[in-house]
């Protein structure tokens, strides 16, 4: 789905996005082709026990992509720069480019994340909302 950018919604984004990097820098590791997972920030929830706020980014080589994958938490998704093909459940397939974002809920099974160019790079900007200590990225079978 679609979101157009907003101040609030940008904010949530960056949160997400910290919340996922600081759970699992096991990402990082991933060969290149599945991109390169930075880790920016990952905090306490203010007022939520038990819930973390972790900000990274993904860079993606051109054509690069991620195996198919679920989050504990909500995440928000960025593009920084390029484009991302990207596909949630059974909804459609949508290209994000720069300046666009999606919503996935907790478990949602993210299906397709790829590069949409094979000569250009791209960057997501990722904020999760998940619970402490969470394996905040599980690869689906």
């Amino acid at each position: 789905m679609r979101y157009r950018t907003t101040k609030t919604g940008f904010l949530l984004a960056l949160i997400a996005v910290a919340a996922l990097w600081a759970g699992r820098a096991t990402a990082a590791s991933s060969p290149a082709s599945a991109g390169a997972v930075r880790l920016l920030s990952q905090q306490p929830l203010a007022g939520q026990a038990g819930i973390d706020v972790t900000v990274l980014t993904v860079d993606y080589p051109p054509g690069g992509a991620t195996p198919p994958h679920e989050h504990p938490g909500t995440t928000y998704a960025y593009v920084l720069a390029g484009s991302v093909i990207s596909k949630v459940n059974d909804g459609p397939t949508q290209t994000f480019t720069t300046g666009q974002m999606w919503t996935e809920q907790p478990h949602d099974h993210h299906m397709i994340s790829k590069n949409a160019s094979s000569t250009e790079p791209a960057k997501l900007l990722v904020l999760m909302i998940a619970p402490h200590g969470a394996q905040l990225t599980t690869l689906l079978h």
